[in-house]
């Protein structure tokens, strides 16, 4: 289910936007994460009263059991920042721990999705369906250029944008390095729409068999953590062979983009980590909001 991935966006975000936009974010998660869910299926009230005590008793979770394990990334991150070279496998045991947090929290919300998903009617389920429409066309207009060059300048651009939030300001040459390691990672975006469009028909599906009343809640919960497992590893080996490909090659551009950077650059890295550990460290050692 790709819809529950909040807590690694959220931890992404903190390499894009304020430390005080993340903190009020996260602070107000069952209400933001509500109100997302609900651009998806539309719930009814009595839908949101069940709803939302549980997101709220997942936020307190998470700031207990995995706002420390953000800590320890970043902490892990920022001593890497501070050498002369991160090689590509520290690179990738950076991605790994954040992969092993969101399947943590893929486990906990197995209760919340079996206990909603039999409430849905079939216009819900309609309604959801084209929503995911909607955003896979946005993915499409944004990733699936019509040429290889322009697939390669929109990457470019993102990554430039997260390198500079990072290191500061990249100089010319760093630019060409980046284009250069992008433009050799082999990226095939159709590989990935093909991917998007079936996770859109497995959480369909998924939703769909869960509603039936004859299926037990063991037999739910594993039909779930089955979809989940799907998202961890495709059933499609020509994209899971492609992804493997893709993560090892975006190691290798941050180790060498790194062994690019200056001495300010680094240090630049270095406090720009520390500001986000000490939120992320308030964060999980304060008093959680009164509940939605």
């Amino acid at each position: 289910m790709r819809l529950i991935h909040w807590p690694v966006i959220l931890l992404l975000s903190c390499f894009i936007n304020s430390c005080g936009l993340v903190q009020t974010i996260y602070n107000n998660a069952p209400e933001v994460i509500s109100w997302w869910l609900d651009d998806y299926f539309n719930f009814t009230q009595a839908q949101k009263n069940v709803l939302n005590p549980a997101l709220v008793d997942l936020h307190d979770w998470h700031r207990q059991q995995q706002l420390p394990k953000y800590v320890s990334i970043l902490k892990d991150l920022q001593n890497n920042v501070s050498k002369a070279q991160i090689s590509p496998a520290e690179a990738c045991a950076t991605i790994d721990q954040i992969k092993a947090s969101y399947s943590q929290l893929q486990l906990e919300f197995i209760p919340i999705i079996i206990e909603i998903a039999p409430l849905l009617s079939d216009k819900q389920l309609q309604y959801f369906r084209t929503k995911l429409e909607e955003r896979t066309q946005k993915w499409k207009d944004e990733w699936l250029q019509e040429s290889p060059d322009a697939q390669l300048e929109a990457r470019l651009e993102k990554t430039e944008d997260l390198a500079e939030k990072m290191y500061g300001s990249l100089d010319e040459s760093q630019q060409d390095l980046l284009k250069q390691n992008l433009a050799d990672s082999g990226m095939q975006p159709s590989l990935t729409y093909a991917e998007i469009l079936r996770r859109n028909q497995d959480v369909y599906q998924i939703l769909t068999a869960i509603r039936n009343p004859s299926i037990s809640p063991a037999e739910k919960s594993q039909l779930v953590k089955e979809g989940f497992a799907r998202l961890q590893k495709s059933p499609n080996p020509t994209y899971q062979t492609y992804a493997n490909q893709m993560v090892r090659r975006s190691c290798e551009v941050i180790s060498n983009l790194h062994a690019s950077t200056s001495s300010k650059q680094k240090q630049h890295a270095q406090e720009y980590l520390a500001a986000y550990i000490a939120q992320f460290s308030s964060l999980s050692s304060s008093t959680p909001p009164a509940k939605i």
